[in-house]
């Protein structure tokens, strides 16, 4: 079976849940968290593979505390990629706060330096990595809001270039251009 395939359906129920979700609150529990748990499952282990240290944190607490976040603030969600874009920001700010904490607890202990192609192939990003990353990423923002955007649905949501392109408004390849840039401009900040 074929990844759209797999996805065609699983987009139009969870798309579904989330424009029933907008009339009727109640079914926010009932219908929309069964649908998504297995996909922000996969962003969860997806940001957090690849941890060589002592992991506290596991995957099903961080879908459980993001997915509360996303409920609490209560956001127009448009589809399943706007959600899963939601859901893997909420993510990221989970494990930065995580890696913040843990930091603070080590006497020392300082963030190492990632290349971004690094956590692309390997499809996660370790912890100790976040903040190093989240440094870079907040110093791209302020250069370009729309390449941080890109780089972040890419690499901490998962998501494919064709939903970047639908989530952002954006051409194709416009998307991929963008990606690609940042990525470079990514990998000469960080490897500094």
């Amino acid at each position: 079976m074929a990844v759209n395939e797999y996805r065609e359906p699983e987009t139009h129920k969870i798309t579904q849940a989330l424009q029933d979700y907008r009339d009727q609150p109640d079914l926010l529990n009932e219908r929309l968290f069964p649908l998504v748990y297995s996909a922000m499952k996969r962003i969860a282990r997806r940001q957090m593979r690849g941890e060589r240290s002592a992991v506290t944190l596991q995957p099903t607490v961080l879908v459980n505390e993001a997915y509360i976040r996303l409920v609490r603030s209560k956001p127009d969600w448009q589809n399943r990629a706007h959600f899963l874009a939601c859901a893997s920001n909420a993510m990221r700010q989970i494990l930065i706060e995580h890696a913040r904490r843990r930091k603070a607890q080590r006497r020392g202990g300082g963030a190492e330096h990632v290349i971004l192609d690094d956590i692309a192939q390997d499809g996660g990003l370790p912890v100790e990595y976040v903040l190093t990353l989240h440094a870079a990423m907040t110093r791209l923002h302020a250069i370009d809001p729309t390449k941080a955007k890109i780089v972040h649905l890419k690499v901490f949501g998962g998501l494919t270039m064709e939903e970047i392109a639908h989530v952002m408004r954006l051409g194709l390849t416009s998307t991929k251009e963008h990606y690609r840039l940042a990525r470079a401009w990514l990998r000469r900040e960080l490897s500094q």
